[in-house]
């Protein structure tokens, strides 16, 4: 009964978006998966590559950056070629830097990696946030703020 309730609570609430918005949502999931390992990268790097805590916090400093001008990179690709190929990009190449990263051995290769890797997975964000206000439908009438 309390299952029952709570899927017709969830149903009623989300069932009005349109299938675009709910492909949006499952492709926003597969990236946010795979940046689930940046926060283990300190613990890696530290217990597993033996580099001290101030190294470690260097390259999470590395990966912010590559995110920010990933951000900035990726708003202006979505201006010229759209949101979906720059979703589809980061997403493969994404995917592909995850991989190439846990190859790479030396200190600095894994700066350089991390630093592109966010960079092209950040570059997500702004075409998910372009293609998320594409997709949803206006709606007339009043507004509930809450």
């Amino acid at each position: 009964m309390l299952i029952r309730n709570a899927f017709s609570l969830y149903k009623k609430a989300y069932g009005g978006l349109s299938s675009g918005t709910w492909w949006l949502s499952l492709v926003m999931l597969v990236n946010r998966m795979g940046t689930m390992v940046i926060p283990f990268m300190t613990i890696y790097l530290t217990q597993q590559f033996g580099v001290s805590i101030g190294k470690a916090g260097f390259v999470m400093s590395v990966f912010g950056l590559g995110a920010i001008t990933g951000a900035l990179i990726g708003g202006k690709l979505v201006d010229k070629i759209g949101y979906f190929y720059v979703q589809l990009a980061a997403l493969i190449g994404g995917g592909i830097l995850f991989i190439v990263l846990g190859q790479m051995h030396s200190y600095n290769s894994i700066c350089v990696t991390t630093f592109f890797l966010a960079l092209l997975n950040e570059s997500f964000r702004p075409a998910n946030t372009v293609a998320i206000a594409h997709y949803s439908k206006k709606k007339t009438g009043r507004v509930l703020i809450l």
